[in-house]
């Protein structure tokens, strides 16, 4: 059995912004790191075996605060990458809201293809390409993946046998915790977008 702790990362000027980020290497806000400092004092989970972490920085800062906690190096992975959206990227989400194309983002994710992007479609292939290799090699262990907000949408897709369609559907807040159990190839979702860290005081 194979325990995956999946982790959005934290907070970034964009999120607060409403821009859309994709693969664009964006930092932690203040407020970012603060809710991945309050993760790692207060994991639900008391030890893990590895940490992965996409390669762009917000997810790396978050994973590395987190490493620190339990003194594991982070493994980057560029296929826990975001989705990437090509010409929309940086832009407000309001500003992209009479965009050719863009209608169907939120409605109709099933259907979007971003000029010079990825499709939803192919940016699941990819990471679960990468979620299964690492499965592949740590067997009973538990482990981090630190990924983007559409990414981890698309594994629990996959893992509940749900449509792309209804990805939005699946509420992912900075820093939220997401646990998935595979067991013989048997993928059970034991918890979604918990945030009870950044209550705790």
């Amino acid at each position: 059995m194979t325990r995956i702790y999946l982790i959005r990362h934290g907070e970034t000027e964009w999120n607060k912004e409403g821009r859309l980020q994709g693969t664009s290497n964006v930092l932690l806000s203040p407020e970012g790191i603060r809710q991945a400092k309050l993760l790692a004092q207060h994991t639900p989970f008391h030890s893990v075996d590895a940490i992965y972490s996409s390669d762009l920085s917000r997810a790396v800062k978050t994973a590395e605060i987190l490493a620190e906690k339990f003194s594991l190096p982070v493994v980057e992975e560029r296929g826990f990458r975001e989705t990437d959206f090509g010409e929309w990227e940086g832009r407000l989400l309001g500003e992209l809201s009479g965009v050719e194309g863009f209608e169907n983002f939120f409605t109709r994710p099933d259907r979007v293809h971003p000029p010079n992007g990825e499709t939803f479609l192919e940016s699941q292939a990819r990471v679960m390409t990468a979620l299964e290799e690492i499965v592949a090699d740590s067997d009973g262990q538990s482990i981090i993946v630190v990924s983007h907000g559409s990414v981890i949408r698309l594994i629990l897709c996959a893992a509940l046998g749900v449509s792309i369609r209804k990805m939005w559907a699946i509420a992912q807040f900075n820093t939220s915790v997401n646990i998935l159990r595979v067991d013989d190839g048997n993928a059970v979702v034991e918890l979604i977008n918990s945030t009870a860290h950044l209550y705790r005081f």
